[in-house]
């Protein structure tokens, strides 16, 4: 009510008679509104009306021999008169409201959620060969379509949708899950080892073995197989399922270098600035083609608009150099021993048994060795054909 007041013009106005009453019956009588009345005395009274309606008050006033008198008016033709007089300020927001009205039509921002194995990159230039990009026109844009062509190019996807809010796109997808691995019974497969390493026990639960403790073992080699001799009958194929425990050694090697520059304390720090509308960029800067050998550079990027509601094509682009003191500092051998035990805690299936860590420094170098003595299972299924 506040804001319609305001276009349509408010008076503030004060209402002298000796019978104030008649004044009023005759304002419910014609169907004149007053607001915020306030009596100040028997024959004093003010009160706001709008601006269209004050003709009739007035008229309503001089049957009543009444006295008014203006205090304030606010909006309605003061609006107007203050726009006539400058028809410049008038233009200029009528172009504003044509710029964002076209500008709502058009996306100039892409947001992706819900990706997790595909990166926002991979995805960005799918949309933007199936049409999605910053600046299209996207009343023109049909989601179905674009479903249809990013499940074709992603075969990782599982579902996708594009939500358009302005000019702000917000597209989320669901990744496809992994079916688990599904095999039959019957599926003749035997199983071979993972690693070379010495056998010391077997568990088998399906097929016949062929090692036996103490039996050393390379990398692919038949451990049980699924064919199985009978007596009445022909070589039957299974699926082979057993675990075979062996003692495997691992040597792992990490080459880095002894020495190495190490940044410390900022020395100096420079900034630069650009426009970029759409896809074209103005630097405000000289100099734009040379570039700042030995800085760290550190790109900050402000849209206009609002967020979560629109954005404009037109942002600002600030660029942070900065160069630091270097000063040359030594290996960490702790941390490059650490970075070995935690890859092969990850590879070892089974437990380790023994470990041994040396490091040595040769011609600038330095080299850190693993070597582990270990107790796991080395089985791997591999599916067979039979004949």
């Amino acid at each position: 009510m506040k804001t319609a007041d305001r276009i349509l013009g408010l008076v503030r106005l004060e209402l002298r008679c000796a019978f104030p009453e008649r004044v009023l019956n005759q304002c419910a009588w014609q169907g004149i509104l007053l607001r915020d009345t306030e009596r100040l005395d028997a024959c004093t009274l003010r009160a706001c009306v709008r601006e269209k309606e004050l003709p009739a008050l007035q008229r309503v006033a001089e049957n009543c021999q009444a006295e008014l008198q203006l205090l304030d008016q606010r909006g309605g033709s003061r609006i107007l008169r203050f726009l006539l007089r400058r028809p410049g300020l008038v233009l200029a927001a009528l172009l504003l409201a044509a710029g964002l009205f076209w500008s709502n039509l058009h996306i100039w921002q892409i947001d992706v959620r819900g990706n997790e194995a595909l990166s926002r990159g991979q995805i960005l230039r799918a949309l933007e060969d199936c049409g999605v990009r910053e600046g299209c026109y996207w009343p023109g844009l049909s989601v179905d379509q674009i479903r249809s062509e990013m499940l074709l190019k992603l075969p990782e996807l599982g579902w996708m949708t594009v939500n358009v809010s302005g000019s702000r796109a917000l597209v989320w997808v669901v990744e496809r899950v992994e079916k688990p691995e599904i095999y039959a019974e019957q599926e003749a497969a035997d199983i071979v080892a993972s690693r070379t390493g010495i056998v010391e026990h077997t568990l088998v639960k399906n097929g016949r073995s062929l090692v036996k403790p103490g039996s050393a073992v390379l990398e692919g080699e038949k451990l049980v197989t699924g064919a199985v001799d009978s007596l009445s009958h022909p070589t039957r194929y299974l699926r082979a399922s057993a675990e075979i425990w062996a003692d495997t050694w691992y040597q792992e090697t990490a080459l880095e270098p002894e020495s190495y520059e190490q940044k410390t304390e900022l020395r100096r720090s420079k900034r630069r600035f650009a426009l970029r509308f759409g896809k074209k960029r103005i630097n405000c800067f000289s100099g734009s083609r040379k570039e700042l050998d030995g800085y760290d550079k550190i790109v900050h990027e402000y849209k206009l608009g609002v967020e979560g509601l629109f954005s404009l094509p037109l942002s600002l682009t600030v660029e942070e150099y900065r160069l630091y003191e270097r000063q040359s500092a030594q290996a960490d051998r702790t941390a490059a021993q650490r970075r070995l035990r935690e890859n092969l805690t990850a590879a070892v299936e089974g437990e380790i048994l023994q470990s041994r860590l040396d490091s040595v420094s040769r011609d600038g170098w330095l080299y850190t060795e693993l070597r582990a003595h270990c107790h796991e299972n080395i089985a791997r299924t591999a599916e067979v054909t039979p004949p």
